[in-house]
């Protein structure tokens, strides 16, 4: 890469400021709409704290997630540097018949992340994370948070057990706590004894769970880590972001937009046509 290209890959990446420059070459028709303030005591809560506990999921849709996805898993060879994590979904599964798009677009998902948008909302990537052990730190398992928007929604649902720290916890700090966390204008990567330092006195928090459990996120306002696994972990992020987000969603998204709108049309009736165009971007 030039010098060039790899002083504009720092800016667009690393410079907060230009974030929000950038966010307008994203906008998006329903961004021209007023955003309302969440509805349900649930997104209420998240939009306080940052987080909420979220639905779990029946012992049979794990299991058919599982069937699906833990062969794939078993399939990946670690790399020695890097992201220590693949996304085990594909296009392929973008059926409404598919247990992942009937988790995805359930109303236990989908309706608090609309409501919690206002309405104004875009299908940042639908996820199925298969992280593995690693023996150096990588760059997301520093403490960050994340900078695809101002504000995001993770829905996150362990496909299995996680009960203690080696089995690679969601670790993260509320809404309230990160405030104490020095701001910056750079994105930051921060190692454990400064964020302690900074943290002071506020509470780090593990998102522990059974298979099929899961937690509500905003990991834009919430500080937190990305896994630190001893063993295999299996977790399923579904991302939503404003409609008027810093990047754009994922490929797997965006290539794929007409026929999530139809898996989208299948599985929730109840929605308007617009609203899922919108959420995918086709209008």
């Amino acid at each position: 890469m030039s010098t060039a290209r790899q002083i504009g890959s720092f800016l667009r990446w690393r410079l907060i400021p230009v974030r929000y420059l950038t966010r307008l070459s994203n906008l998006g028709t329903s961004s021209l709409l007023r955003r309302r303030a969440p509805r349900t005591r649930l997104t209420a809560t998240v939009e306080d704290t940052g987080f909420h506990a979220g639905p779990t999921l029946d012992a049979a849709t794990v299991q058919a997630l599982n069937a699906v996805y833990r062969p794939r898993g078993e399939t990946v060879a670690p790399k020695s540097s890097g992201a220590p994590f693949v996304n085990l979904v594909q296009a392929q599964d973008f059926t409404p018949d598919h247990p992942m798009m009937k988790v995805a677009f359930s109303p236990e998902i989908l309706d608090p992340a609309i409501d919690y948008f206002g309405g104004n909302l875009v299908l940042d990537s639908i996820q199925m994370l298969y992280s593995y052990p690693t023996e150096n730190m990588r760059e997301s398992q520093y403490w960050h948070k994340d900078y695809g928007d101002s504000k995001s929604f993770h829905c996150i649902i362990y496909l299995n057990d996680v009960t203690n720290i080696e089995q690679g916890p969601f670790v993260f700090v509320d809404k309230h706590d990160t405030r104490r966390i020095k701001r910056s204008a750079i994105v930051r990567r921060i190692e454990d004894a400064q964020f302690s330092k900074e943290l002071g006195d506020g509470q780090v928090r593990h998102f522990y769970g059974k298979a099929g459990e899961s937690v509500f996120v905003d990991p834009a306002v919430c500080y937190h880590y990305g896994s630190r696994c001893r063993e295999p972990r299996y977790a399923i992020f579904v991302t939503f972001n404003t409609s008027m987000p810093f990047v754009k969603p994922q490929k797997l998204v965006t290539e794929n937009a007409l026929q999530l709108l139809e898996v989208g049309k299948q599985l929730r009736p109840d929605l308007s046509e617009q609203l899922l165009k919108s959420m995918l971007q086709l209008s």
